[in-house]
């Protein structure tokens, strides 16, 4: 099984940079929609969180951000761009195609609104798809700070 298709080959070659270098290069339209938190992934994964219904339209204002790379540059493909022409980012669009919506999403509830901290792919693919609905575990910012690097 593949989580947002990791296995297809999709752009993910950008060189490991710091967390504070990483913050330094986000674009300014996105700096205010994700907590300032570094966390990982795997540890995301491990919260104890319950699954709930999510509805997509909820989350779809993500889809105008920079939220993907190419060509190894972070912060250079939005959702809607592939969206709109799928053979213009090849990669991200197999990555959604190849997606498992059984897997929920992770979100975090941040200044007001539900925010994906993993799983846009599948988003992207539950629209295509039409669902009106998409699993999803929410954690909260103090959650959240469980996930920090040891």
């Amino acid at each position: 099984m593949t989580i947002d298709g990791v296995d297809s080959g999709a752009d993910r070659n950008a060189p490991d940079v710091s967390f504070d270098e990483l913050l330094a290069m986000t674009p300014d339209s996105m700096r205010d929609v994700f907590p300032q938190t570094h966390w990982q992934l795997g540890k995301l994964w491990a919260l104890d969180l319950r699954v709930e219904p999510v509805e997509v339209a909820d989350l779809l204002w993500m889809f105008d951000l920079p939220l993907w790379q190419l060509n190894g540059e972070r912060f250079k493909v939005t959702p809607n761009q592939v969206a709109a022409t799928p053979m213009n980012f090849r990669p991200h669009y197999e990555r959604v195609m190849d997606a498992d919506l059984d897997f929920p999403i992770h979100l975090v509830a941040y200044r007001g609104r539900l925010v994906v901290l993993d799983g846009v792919h599948r988003l992207l693919k539950a629209h295509f798809h039409r669902r009106r609905w998409i699993a999803a575990k929410i954690a909260t910012a103090a959650q959240l700070q469980e996930c920090t690097p040891s």
